[in-house]
């Protein structure tokens, strides 16, 4: 049986130290692959993570776990766990939530903001933000397994033509905060 989880969390990175996080995540996500069993991305920055995980019900509960105690998110919000017949996600992907021009605009579709919030979203802005984020074509987006996930860019024509879809309605869902209690290791 198939599960999703969608969650995000505050990170615990001061200014500056964003570099060797960046490195010590992507390193971390070549753990995930189709092969693993698990799917689903990642982004982030210095503020915040929003993560969506796809996967069998044991792996996903174990990788939870394993989140509770990561001394970089100082807390942790579930907004829904689900079961699901069907992965969105083909593999993994991590992206660096940067200042570009794409990923702006995509901000702020999900946000009134150029600053992106999760504590606004709903469970499925943040699960079709993530997928979107994670399909754009830049270098701030590492992925494995994803290759024919990529949304390709609209034309002109289809992106003027376009209207917006009437907002999706998240199916009830009980939001579970976590605080991380444990305080990061000295080093």
């Amino acid at each position: 049986m198939l599960s999703r989880l969608v969650f995000y969390g505050r990170t615990n990175v001061k200014i500056g130290e964003s570099a060797g996080m960046i490195k010590s995540i992507l390193m971390a996500a070549s753990d995930y692959s189709p092969a693993s069993g698990l799917t689903g991305g990642l982004v982030f920055n210095e503020k915040y993570m929003m993560e969506v995980i796809e996967g069998a019900r044991e792996q996903v509960s174990k990788r939870l776990r394993l989140l509770f105690e990561d001394p970089r998110i100082e807390e942790l919000t579930v907004l829904a766990v689900n079961t699901i017949d069907k992965r969105v996600f083909e593999g993994w992907a991590v992206g660096y939530a940067g200042r570009t021009i794409d990923a702006e605009r995509l901000y702020l579709k999900y946000s009134p903001t150029v600053d992106i919030n999760p504590t606004s979203m709903s469970a499925v802005a943040v699960l079709d933000f993530v997928r979107e984020f994670c399909a754009l074509d830049t270098l701030y987006v590492q992925r494995t397994g994803l290759a024919e996930q990529r949304m390709p860019a609209p034309t002109l024509q289809q992106a003027t033509a376009a209207r917006p879809a009437p907002p999706r309605q998240d199916p009830p869902v009980e939001t579970i905060k976590v605080v991380n209690t444990k305080s990061a290791a000295p080093t």
